[in-house]
């Protein structure tokens, strides 16, 4: 008995562990903290541009969430597109396009 008790208690934390660490890894916020992160690595910004930046990443994660269809994807990614194109300058545009792998993350 005491076994049987003991195993549904270690299921139910290791439930309550792993829900958590899925509701941290779905953050918008942290998701777009983490990407832009990679960016200032790459392309140094003024603290403005950065906060802008955030703040559009936000809205690309949250609507990605919540998009239901291709369709609705595909306007969030042309959205993040011209949004980032006309947010960066030419030079730091040019440097962030140089990196493919860190362009197609944050428009996608």
């Amino acid at each position: 008995m005491k076994k049987i008790v003991f195993s549904l208690v270690l299921f139910f934390a290791f439930s309550a562990f792993t829900f958590a660490q899925d509701q941290k890894s779905n953050d918008p916020k942290m998701a777009a903290k983490l990407e832009l992160n990679e960016l200032v690595k790459v392309i140094p910004l003024e603290s403005n541009l950065e906060n802008g930046l955030y703040d559009l990443l936000v809205y690309k994660h949250v609507n990605l969430a919540k998009a239901t269809s291709d369709k609705e994807r595909n306007e969030v990614y042309s959205i993040m597109k011209s949004k980032i194109d006309g947010s960066l300058s030419p030079e730091q545009l040019r440097k962030l396009k140089s990196n493919k792998a860190l362009y197609e993350n944050l428009i996608k």
